[in-house]
């Protein structure tokens, strides 16, 4: 148990620069006693922001990558949160977009999850990770 989790978020939306993402994993060992947590986020701007268009200088961030410390297995929770809602109410116009979560580490077969995020709610995923899964 040298190495961690990599685990990498990724959307090519077009708007996708109206979610914010949150990424959030306790790391346990065999025992399943908590050995860490770590964090990352991508933020654009605060929940109810309504920004008129993407903002200008807004790098690219079609990934979000977060590492975790060695660990025998991890909870991993994902939220995708909306700070600008779509612009219209048409139902055909506004369907889910997908996301991928990749999942890769030692002794871990990389695995790949692809999801579902509704434009308006956005999205809450848990996935447990572990390396003889």
């Amino acid at each position: 148990m040298e190495k961690g989790f990599k685990i990498e978020l990724r959307c090519r939306y077009d708007a996708w620069w109206r979610y914010n993402a949150a990424l959030m994993c306790g790391c346990f060992d065999a025992e399943d006693r908590r050995t860490g947590f770590v964090s990352t986020t991508s933020d654009v701007a605060d929940v109810g922001a309504n920004l008129p268009a993407r903002p200008a200088g807004l790098p690219d961030r079609s990934s979000v990558t977060l590492e975790t410390p060695p660990c025998d297995h991890a909870l991993l929770y994902v939220y995708i949160i909306p700070h600008t809602l779509p612009e219209g109410n048409d139902i055909d116009a506004t369907r889910p977009f997908d996301i991928e979560i990749r999942i890769s580490g030692p002794g871990c077969p990389h695995r790949t999850e692809k999801r579902k995020v509704n434009q308006w709610s956005g999205a809450s995923i848990e996935l447990r990770i572990a390396r003889d899964e």
